[in-house]
């Protein structure tokens, strides 16, 4: 090999060697440029997108009681830079008209997915939503008071319990209201209520799935808290005769029952109440029905029965 030849081999040997690690990497990101840009066009992507129905109105005679998904799946191909872009929060929810459409199944094809040109959906899933309907009904019903834990000692609820509303409405499939015959209000508690009117805004109870309140979802409770009323029986009380006292009474005793406070009933005297009869003189003579009074009954304390509530009075000696 001559001089010269040797000289060009030892050039080329140096355009090859000189600055490798620069030339190494430079070839690497074209080879990596390459790729990106070749494979750009055969990329997919994966992503959830929501689901919104329109459904027959209220009064149409039919409801759904099926489920439908709240997203589905879709799986799309296209440009990388493209599918990179794409944003779930600026993707439009797939519509399902469902206004006119029977029982059985529903199909989701590619043409409810709006992602814009040039990209393919590929696949949703799941594509295939069942549908059952059911026959729409309304059903009046009443709402029904529930109470929790106690009131204080000596305390008792007074009178008619009050609803407002009184009745609720509720819509659903005809064959669940059937089996609803009242809806309650969650529980009013009675642990701190103390004497006098009370009023509680109250929630009315969750109702079964597909069952729903047309109106008011909560009732006020009218309710009243008085001292408890206690009784106590006093037996064979004499009976007392005002005016001519040449009478005998049959019978001469009588049972009182009273109502109180059981404060009251506890501090009542006994002999303190006298149970009565006042002789007209206008009757004349012979046997005549008294009713029998009570004196002596001490204020907040009323007279239940009286047994019996009236006795003959006859003239003495009489037969």
């Amino acid at each position: 090999m001559t001089t010269e030849a040797r000289r060009a081999g030892s050039r080329w040997a140096r355009v090859v060697t000189d600055n490798l690690g620069l030339k190494t990497t430079a070839f690497g990101l074209s080879l990596l440029l390459f790729y990106l840009v070749h494979s750009d066009i055969d990329a997919q992507r994966a992503i959830y997108i929501d689901v919104v129905a329109l459904l027959p109105p209220p009064g149409s005679g039919k409801m759904l009681i099926s489920e439908l998904p709240a997203q589905v799946k879709v799986t799309l191909r296209g440009s990388r830079s493209k599918l990179s872009s794409l944003s779930r929060d600026e993707l439009q929810p797939i519509q399902l008209d469902l206004r006119e459409v029977g029982s059985g199944h529903f199909y989701i094809d590619a043409s409810l997915v709006d992602v814009g040109s040039n990209i393919q959906v590929v696949e949703i899933s799941p594509s295939m939503v069942p549908l059952t309907w059911a026959d729409e009904g309304e059903k009046r019903v009443p709402i029904e008071a529930l109470f929790d834990g106690e009131l204080g000692r000596g305390l008792e609820l007074s009178g008619e319990v009050e609803i407002e509303p009184s009745y609720v409405t509720l819509r659903g499939p005809e064959q669940l209201l059937k089996a609803i015959t009242a809806v309650s209000t969650e529980p009013l508690s009675l642990v701190r209520l103390d004497t006098g009117a009370h009023t509680r805004r109250l929630p009315l109870e969750p109702l079964p799935e597909h069952v729903s309140y047309v109106e008011d979802t909560a009732a006020e409770v009218h309710v009243t808290v008085a001292p408890a009323v206690a009784e106590q029986t006093l037996k064979r009380l004499e009976v007392a005769v005002l005016g001519d006292a040449k009478v005998e009474l049959r019978p001469e005793h009588v049972a009182v029952e009273l109502h109180g406070t059981q404060e009251l009933l506890d501090q009542l005297d006994a002999d303190a109440l006298v149970p009565y009869v006042q002789l007209d003189p206008n009757r004349g003579a012979g046997t005549h029905p008294y009713d029998v009074q009570l004196r002596g009954v001490p204020e907040g304390v009323t007279v239940a029965t009286i047994s019996p509530p009236s006795v003959l009075a006859r003239p003495k000696g009489k037969p």
